[in-house]
């Protein structure tokens, strides 16, 4: 599966950082793993693209997340993503 490397400029100075795992376009088995420094204590989380599933429709599902990603990030390297992923975790930080 590929992996690629993104931000996205929030405010100011601050940054959302991507790890895609699958690829452009409307992957089904997509997900990113993304730095949020939004708050006084950073969040990483992870989100997938879900498929919908007509036998359950109010399961949560989206097929673009990681496409959106391709279409409005700016990639970067991979060394500046761990970069990011250290300064988030060097102190306290969320998980969800």
């Amino acid at each position: 599966m590929e992996i690629a490397f993104f931000k996205r400029h929030q405010r100011g100075e601050i940054y959302h950082y991507y790890k895609v795992y699958g690829g452009p376009g409307k992957t089904k088995h997509g997900y990113q793993e993304v730095i949020n420094f939004l708050n006084e204590k950073p969040i990483i989380s992870i989100e997938h693209n879900y498929p919908y599933d007509p036998i359950n429709p109010d399961k949560p599902f989206e097929l673009t997340g990681t496409w959106c990603t391709y279409e409005v990030g700016t990639p970067i390297s991979d060394a500046e993503y761990l970069e990011a992923y250290k300064k988030a975790t060097a102190h306290l930080f969320t998980i969800i």
